[in-house]
């Protein structure tokens, strides 16, 4: 009809629209069925004062777009929602995040930009629920705290989510490495901060020291903590300790005195002093 097709050209609807118990309100007054009698009625401007008074008049044209194709073909409007969920849950899923598909039909509907979706669920990420690339910052993340004596849930946990937030908004999990890194520097040695800050962990700057210490106490060296004393005493307020010098500062730790490294040393101290005497096995 004449005065339908004027609504449409003057409003943007849809004859569809009309009948729509939301929108059009049939029979109703504030929908656009009343905007469409006033026209009917040849008064144009209160159709047009009472259309800028709906509900569809305050709405985002891409909704507007979506809500009319769903009305006038079902099929099509199924089929690009479906493209569009299919693609934004693979990169939803790369990035570990998570959308209800309840959630992907309302950005769909509203039109919803991709950046702001990642956005929005970025909030909600957390370290228990962490998938795809937050769960491989996740693991980076607790790979550096280890590293540097400090177990990240434990320790970090306050932050711990936060971090993963901005880490899949596009932040560099290497930002957060350094402020774990900068935790540990506290009350070391001037020389182990600044190695530090180049990027090590203490486990790297500590690994020759570690490693000859578990030799002589004859354990793992991931046994020996980051923070045993003798260990960190490895470097001094001016300059690191010497193998040699380090592997007698460790012989005298009460650990050491029950290794089999120590027994042999003893046997062959006493084997020795019989020998000085004279007797020789």
């Amino acid at each position: 009809m004449a005065e339908t097709e004027s609504a449409s050209t003057r409003f943007g609807v849809a004859e569809a629209l009309l009948f729509d118990p939301k929108y059009g309100k049939p029979n109703q007054k504030g929908g656009l069925w009343e905007v469409v009698q006033l026209l009917k009625a040849g008064n144009t401007a209160a159709a047009d004062d009472l259309f800028y008074k709906t509900e569809w008049s305050k709405l985002d044209e891409d909704f507007r777009r979506n809500y009319l194709l769903n009305l006038d073909n079902q099929d099509l409007y199924k089929e690009r929602l479906k493209e569009f969920t299919v693609r934004l849950r693979r990169a939803l899923s790369r990035e570990g995040l998570k959308a209800t598909d309840e959630q992907l039909k309302d950005y769909f509907d509203r039109g919803i930009d991709e950046d702001v979706i990642f956005d929005e669920l970025s909030g909600a990420v957390t370290a228990k629920d962490a998938a795809g690339g937050v769960a491989s910052a996740l693991d980076t993340l607790r790979s550096t705290a280890r590293a540097n004596g400090f177990n990240l849930e434990k320790d970090f946990g306050n932050q711990l989510d936060g971090w993963l937030q901005r880490v899949s908004r596009g932040e560099n999990v290497e930002d957060f490495n350094r402020l774990i890194r900068q935790q540990a520097k506290l009350g070391l040695p001037e020389k182990v901060g600044a190695l530090l800050d180049e990027g090590l962990d203490l486990s790297n700057i500590y690994a020759p020291y570690r490693n000859t210490m578990a030799a002589l106490l004859e354990v793992t060296p991931d046994s020996i903590g980051l923070d045993d004393p003798i260990l960190r005493s490895a470097y001094g307020t001016d300059k690191e300790m010497s193998i040699f010098d380090f592997k007698r500062a460790v012989r005298n730790d009460p650990r050491w005195q029950y290794t089999d490294n120590a027994r042999e040393e003893v046997s062959s101290a006493a084997l020795g002093v019989l020998r000085d005497f004279g007797f020789q096995g």
